[in-house]
């Protein structure tokens, strides 16, 4: 086997191997329940740049009713301490 056939194996090989993963995640966008749906979907979702708030909550009541506001939306809480 010369050099040039070892070589035009490879790039069959990746060529099929590339094939395969866009067939995948051609069937992964298709079905709206998958995790890849979901995160192209939310893409559009997330508030960042001058959309993006940090709030400053000093009681529990007001973390409680922010967080009930947002019902059905992923939320990230931090709790930072200055120690």
């Amino acid at each position: 086997m010369n050099m040039w056939t070892r070589g035009f194996r490879g790039r069959r090989l990746t060529v099929a191997l590339l094939a395969v993963a866009l067939v995948v995640a051609g069937v992964q966008l298709a079905n709206p329940h998958s995790y890849l749906a979901e995160a192209v979907a939310r893409i559009g979702e997330t508030g960042y740049g001058p959309d993006a708030s940090l709030t400053n909550l000093t009681s529990v009541d007001r973390l409680q009713a922010n967080f009930n506001r947002d019902a059905g939306h992923p939320r990230l809480i931090l709790l930072l301490s200055p120690t």
